[in-house]
């Protein structure tokens, strides 16, 4: 069982009849708590604040914006090789893109997301994703 941040509980006590219920279910869910504990927590940060401050006035918190899981797909690892002629490059008509074809000699998966990116021989390189934008740079 965790905490519930101070943020989540705020923006509950700003919420009233539905909304707060629907809300409570989600975070009792979220975070392994009851409903009792849960409604005791919001009573200890007490109601929003109505002294004319506005939440441009209050300095932002981030920390609830991790995505579980993030970090570990991030990681950079070796270049999955694959068989590039079991994918087709020919969606994008124009001429500049077939020059860019006729560079391609290998194709790879990204490391994160697992899109298949074709890219030259050329060494080091650096490669951005257009799926996820995860950025490596390849060296092998």
């Amino acid at each position: 069982m965790s905490t519930v941040p101070e943020h989540e509980l705020v923006a509950l006590s700003a919420m009233t009849g539905f909304d707060q219920t629907l809300a409570i279910e989600r975070l009792c869910q979220m975070y392994g708590v009851d409903e009792a504990a849960l409604r005791a927590a919001m009573a200890t940060v007490g109601p929003p604040q109505s002294n004319g401050a506005t939440s441009a006035d209050q300095p932002w918190d981030t920390s609830h914006k991790t995505i579980p899981g993030l970090e570990d797909a991030r990681a950079p690892t070796a270049p999955t090789m694959v068989d590039k002629r079991q994918f087709r490059f020919e969606y994008d008509p124009t001429k500049e893109a077939s020059q860019r074809r006729e560079q391609v000699n290998q194709a790879i998966l990204c490391s994160a997301c697992g899109v298949a990116l074709g890219i030259p021989d050329v060494r080091p390189i650096k490669v951005t994703c257009p799926a996820c934008l995860f950025e490596t740079t390849y060296t092998h």
